[in-house]
């Protein structure tokens, strides 16, 4: 179970070099108050209701000097009007704000956008004070407020200016356990509602991996706009699903696609297949194959994708323009294809709050012989029925003409991404030799797959007899034969013999040998003092070991270590030995049901653990008869 590659942001790398010593956890930095202003306003000349963001931040420096990065993002729909800052009291020389685009290798995001740049604290005590001030051309696209900071904050208040004639839901998210007060007042000289939220002493948001998305985890206030009245003027934001529907619609009818050119890059794609569901499949395996995908996982501003035909043209797209392309190509060839919306399980949101919020992916649905398929491009090397981790189980809303439907992505269980290793071995002096083959599926075939494309097809061999070895250099394969590489189709198998050098120990008339060479998971347990958030394992999963091993002639199993059964509703480790005549059956399991480890049940995860380590000390031992 091994995690895939991320991908490097420009901006990413300037936080990091800007920073210096500073880390999140650092508490030389911190945040001695904040203010984040929203006020809700009716702009005459665009004939629109606005968001006016204030954002101010005083840092303050509590020992050695730093130097602080700060980042500001905004997109198409924001603006950032006006920027000011100071460090003691002064304008810093020589600093000027830079804005950018987001990027990821040599492609740029034009409604994604950053506003930088560093102010060094040179002496305990220096303050550094920053505001900016924004613009939200439309209220739907206000989602979300944070109390928390990449640096620890002593007090900040986050205050809602809302006139009588605008509807808002303000919805308080994981305010339990954190110092938060609210309070509402009425300003009747402007007619509006006043909501103030005070929080103080919010720890620093932790840099830890593998753990689930922030709107899980801090403190937040989900902002939902719904309608607004103003001066005579009627706008309907989000008050239903159905809303939200009607305002993706409208946009989609504005993607005007030239089917002329899909059409025949459908057919060139197809050409040869009979088959609707081989067609299916070329088309969609052939989107995975060809069509790179370049965007980040939470998504963009924009919600319109781009032309099908310009996906086709640059050969690379985010999810939304891979779900057109994806779709229109379908759609040439007949089938009944329709995009969708959904939030991969990096947010904690669903429709039953309708907020752009909700959303951070795009798919294509196929409907076929009364089945709905999920196709989702972005992924490499997924069969038509695997669905990644990510989207499982999800709500997704799908479009239905001026109706939708509203249903969830399968939930698969472990069975789908199976890792199986069989060896047949015998003893030859201190080496173990024999037959192994390989199986892998659904997520573990993906990882595998994906992979070893990226990588020259001549060393591409070599690469998986290292990662069939695990590393171990005593670990000789030969006469490698694998599936086809390039197949998505089907699962991923491998074939090969093995000579496993100096794997055996001889003692007087005893061998002592260890069935398990890779010891998955092995010493694998949390650090609780360090670790404060929970874990998340990639996908659910099923690791099988199986080694028959031949007893050599004249000698006797004179020792088996004991078998181990781990049983929970997350986690299954089981390890059994069955000895039979002239050979003895060495059997693993590891099973992942719920990738989900929660902090609270570290301690139990460490104890398992530790069970399994203990198991995987043990040798078998083989006398002389």
């Amino acid at each position: 179970m091994k995690f895939p590659f991320t991908f490097c942001v420009l901006v990413l790398c300037f936080i990091k070099a800007a920073a210096g010593n500073t880390t999140a956890k650092d508490s030389n930095i911190v945040i001695s108050s904040a203010k984040e202003i929203y006020e809700f306003v009716y702009d005459k000349s665009s004939n629109s209701v606005q968001v006016k963001e204030l954002l101010t931040t005083d840092y303050l420096c509590n020992d050695f000097r730093s130097s602080l990065p700060v980042v500001e993002f905004y997109n198409n729909e924001t603006t950032i009007d006006n920027v000011d800052f100071s460090v003691d009291g002064k304008k810093p020389k020589g600093i000027t704000p830079v804005y950018s685009y987001y990027q990821v290798d040599d492609y740029f995001y034009s409604d994604a956008h950053v506003c930088y740049f560093p102010l060094l604290l040179d002496k305990k005590g220096s303050i550094a004070e920053v505001s900016f001030q924004k613009t939200v051309k439309d209220p739907r696209y206000l989602t979300n407020a944070f109390f928390s900071e990449s640096y620890p904050v002593t007090s900040k208040q986050v205050i809602f200016k809302v006139p009588k004639w605008m509807n808002i839901e303000l919805k308080e998210m994981n305010f339990s356990g954190f110092n938060i007060s609210k309070s509402k007042e009425s300003d009747s000289k402007n007619d509006e509602d006043v909501y103030v939220y005070s929080a103080s002493n919010v720890a620093a948001r932790e840099d830890e991996n593998s753990c689930p998305g922030p709107t899980y985890i801090y403190p937040h206030i989900l902002v939902i706009s719904k309608e607004a009245n103003p001066q005579g003027n009627s706008f309907t934001y989000f008050k239903s699903v159905a809303d939200q529907y009607a305002w993706y619609r409208s946009i989609l009818k504005n993607l005007l696609n030239d089917e002329t050119v899909i059409k025949a890059k459908a057919d060139e794609i197809i050409a040869g297949k009979t088959d609707d569901i081989d067609k299916i499949k070329a088309i969609f395996y052939w989107m995975q194959n060809n069509i790179r995908y370049i965007a980040f996982e939470d998504g963009i501003a924009g919600f319109l994708p781009d032309k099908a035909e310009e996906v086709l043209r640059k050969k690379y797209g985010d999810c939304k323009g891979m779900a057109n392309l994806t779709k229109e190509l379908l759609k040439a060839e007949g089938f009944d294809a329709r995009l969708c919306w959904l939030g991969t399980n990096h947010i904690a949101y669903d429709y039953s709050t309708p907020s752009l919020a909700v959303d951070n992916h795009m798919i294509c649905a196929l409907m076929y012989k009364g089945k709905t398929f999920f196709l989702d491009a972005t992924e490499n090397y997924l069969g038509l029925n695997d669905y990644a981790e990510r989207i499982q189980g999800r709500e997704i809303l799908i479009e239905d003409g001026d109706k939708y439907i509203l249903t969830h992505v399968p939930e698969e269980t472990y069975a789908q991404n199976l890792d199986s290793e069989k060896r047949m071995l015998t003893i030859t002096g201190n080496d173990l030799t024999g037959i192994v083959s390989n199986e892998w599926t659904g997520e573990e075939k993906e990882y595998i797959l994906y992979q070893l494309n990226y990588i020259r097809k001549d060393k591409s061999a070599d690469a998986l007899k290292k990662y069939l070895a695990d590393g171990n250099g005593d670990y000789k394969i030969a006469d490698l034969k694998t599936s086809n590489l390039d197949n998505i189709d089907g699962d991923l198998t491998a074939n090969y013999t093995i000579t496993h050098s100096n794997a055996v120990s001889s003692f007087s008339k005893d061998y002592y040998v260890d069935l398990d060479f890779k010891k998955e998971l092995n010493g694998s347990d949390f650090d609780t003092s360090n670790r404060k958030l929970d874990f998340l394992f990639p996908y659910k999963t099923h690791v099988e070991r199986i080694t028959e091993l031949t007893i050599p002639s004249g000698y006797k199993i004179s020792s088996v270590p004991p078998d181990l059964s781990v049983k929970n509703n997350n986690y299954d480790f089981s390890v059994t030995y069955t000895q039979q005549p002239g050979k003895i059956i060495y059997h693993k399991s590891i099973i992942l049901k719920d990738p989900h480890i929660a902090r609270a049940n570290f301690k139990q995860w460490n104890d398992d653990i530790s069970k399994l380590t203990e198991s995987y000390n043990q040798q078998l031992v083989l006398t002389a008869q």
